[in-house]
């Protein structure tokens, strides 16, 4: 029962607002897959407290076929509402429900519908969320969802109808300085799809290797942190069939990369929002999995990012 009520305190999912908060930051990260436009779109929005207070907060916009755009708002046009999980920064509203952006030569009205939330207070993290001062902390807020609206980007009109969508967050004071990141989805079936991170953790002095994750098939899902003798082999410098492959004593994972649209985002270093963070996007990848003597193989688009070292001994 007390642990059921910190949980609820804690919640992973809930807008912190966390404004007088030195070098601390707060960031969104929606993913809307358009199997019509066969490209995706990426929209990253939040606050950091160690900029000053006339870029305090940000909206990063992936649109396809341009480079990214960042939109910087002073703290005095920035403000929130925790219980409907709303965020306004001048005439932009952002939310888990509906997205509306106007800035210049751009508006975007978007509807987020049929969210599929993750039910545990336990999230993405599990008991981690219980150590304090981490430099990152994660959770997923739409597991998947479906997105329609229109996208107005200058001289490009996209109209979406139930497009795939994704949702998560961070909020802490930096991103890990070696992490891989990886969300796909079969672009025809919104029940199936990929989640997997892992990250050296730097705290108090000494460091540590998590991961966290899920593979959802058809109704069933897996948690990945739960899996036993876990381990994750990186292949992704060889020039031909490019892979990871994560292993556990119940399931073994192989995932193949192809080709993929790179992209520069801006990350969290120290509650600035000050580091290069390069994002693949559209990548084509092959899912096999390897359980009970069978091999199931589908076809995903997902989007990855590859930061820092990733040949340290995970």
């Amino acid at each position: 029962m007390i642990l059921q009520i910190l949980m609820q305190k804690l919640k992973p999912t809930q807008l912190k607002g966390n404004f007088e908060k030195r070098n601390f930051f707060e960031g969104w990260f929606h993913k809307i897959y358009s199997a019509e436009h066969q490209t995706s779109f990426v929209i990253i929005y939040g606050y950091s407290t160690g900029h000053s207070d006339d870029k305090f907060g940000f909206i990063q916009l992936l649109i396809p076929h341009k480079s990214i755009e960042i939109f910087y708002f002073p703290k005095n046009e920035i403000s929130f509402n925790a219980k409907l999980h709303i965020m306004q920064m001048g005439s932009n509203i952002l939310s888990t429900k509906y997205l509306k952006i106007n800035l210049k030569n751009i508006c975007i009205n978007l509807n987020l519908s049929d969210n599929q939330p993750i039910s545990t207070y336990k999230n993405s993290m599990g008991y981690s969320y219980f150590i304090p001062t981490l430099p990152c902390y994660h959770s997923v807020l739409n597991k998947s969802h479906l997105v329609s609206g229109k996208i107005n980007f200058f001289d490009n009109n996209y109209l979406v109808k139930n497009a795939l969508g994704y949702m998560e967050k961070n909020w802490g004071t930096s991103f890990p300085e070696n992490y891989f990141w990886l969300h796909a989805i079969d672009s025809n079936n919104p029940s199936i799809s990929l989640l997997f991170s892992q990250a050296e953790i730097k705290w108090l002095g000494k460091s540590f290797i998590k991961h966290l994750g899920h593979l959802r098939l058809n109704g069933e899902e897996l948690d990945l942190k739960t899996l036993s003798h876990f381990e994750v082999t990186y292949d992704l410098w060889k020039e031909d069939n490019p892979k990871i492959i994560l292993k556990s004593k119940q399931i073994k994972l192989e995932i193949g990369f192809d080709a993929s649209k790179k992209y520069m985002f801006k990350g969290p270093i120290n509650g600035k929002l000050s580091r290069d963070i390069l994002h693949h996007s559209d990548t084509q990848i092959e899912l096999k999995i390897y359980q009970n003597s069978e091999t199931k193989i589908y076809k995903l688009i997902g989007n990855f990012e590859m930061i820092g070292n990733l040949k340290l001994e995970f």
